[in-house]
């Protein structure tokens, strides 16, 4: 069973899918991966990684071939989901060094060379996987505070304000992206009593299952820059998890990533011709969006997750 998403603290479970689908003692290649430098590629990318000074997780920036890392942020605590604004200035995260409780999480901002951390949420509840709004206006985000369910809330980017929930029910509903046009949002829910991707108008109004997979588990939606593509995380072609992408009405479904690695939590290039993933040797890799090649970009002892390539 996968466990249900933002259902611990510690331990990075704001991500929370157990890294227990594939065993990581299969690390052989598949027939698309391959050992090839890649070909140069568009922009930096924000990631999670252990590489802190005493082995915590900091939000790390890095040239999208794996040059030039930087920490953004370097402090005792626990960070999380690194979310570009569209204009690609700022950063927000996730971090339990706010002061409700050292179990907490709440979200932050930053600018994108980690200066001006800004605390948006301040409460008793876990927060996380923040995604912003095209106009760099609102953020929406994952809460558990409606009766300790996650849903899916809307807050203004500076964090004044009452946040709006626009998700309801008694099960969860997690992994907002807001699409590029500003009106629709794609999430995760277990609402059909199984995982699916869905898609909402940005006000709450008029969801929509888009990955109808009742055998499968399908989350975590990332829009292509134009609009026109979900690229989404699936066990659909067996009990590994892949990264696949359908057209934003849900047709046209193409696998991405081929095993034994697993793969999720997808990223597009500012260009739309690559996503990156993190995948089941707890490293980033870049796929070309066709399928039809992928690359290692991070190496080492380390855990690098949650790639997002900045716009």
């Amino acid at each position: 069973m996968i466990p249900n998403l933002v259902e611990t603290v510690k331990g990075i479970a704001v991500r929370a899918l157990g890294r227990c689908i594939v065993p990581l003692t299969l690390v052989a290649a598949c027939n698309k991966d391959t050992t090839e430098p890649p070909p140069p590629l568009p922009g930096q990318i924000a990631f999670v990684s252990d590489r802190g000074r005493f082995g915590q997780f900091d939000i790390f920036l890095m040239n999208a071939d794996g040059s030039g890392m930087k920490d953004l942020t370097d402090v005792l605590s626990l960070e999380d989901w690194p979310a570009w604004s569209a204009d690609a200035s700022k950063i927000a995260f996730v971090s339990d060094r706010g002061l409700a409780s050292p179990d907490t999480l709440d979200i932050f901002a930053m600018n994108a060379d980690g200066t001006n951390v800004v605390q948006l949420t301040r409460d008793t509840s876990q927060e996380s996987q923040p995604t912003w709004s095209p106009e760099g206006a609102r953020i929406a985000f994952v809460s558990n505070r409606a009766a300790g369910v996650n849903h899916i809330f809307v807050m203004n980017a500076d964090g004044t304000g009452v946040a709006t929930q626009l998700t309801f029910g008694a099960l969860g509903d997690a992994l907002p992206a807001w699409s590029p046009d500003g009106t629709k949002i794609a999430f995760y829910t277990e609402r059909d009593g199984d995982y699916e991707v869905y898609v909402m108008n940005a006000d709450g109004t008029n969801p929509a299952n888009l990955s109808h997979n009742q055998l499968a588990y399908d989350a975590a939606p990332a829009w292509s820059p134009d609009g026109s593509k979900i690229a989404f995380m699936s066990t659909r072609a067996g009990n590994a998890m892949e990264i696949f992408v359908m057209n934003s009405d849900g047709t046209g479904v193409v696998q991405v990533t081929f095993g034994p690695l697993y793969a999720e939590y997808p990223s597009w290039s500012p260009d739309g011709a690559y996503i990156a993933c993190d995948r089941g040797d707890l490293h980033i890799w870049v796929a070309k969006a066709d399928g039809s090649h992928a690359w290692q970009i991070t190496s080492g002892s380390v855990e690098d997750i949650v790639p997002r390539w900045r716009p």
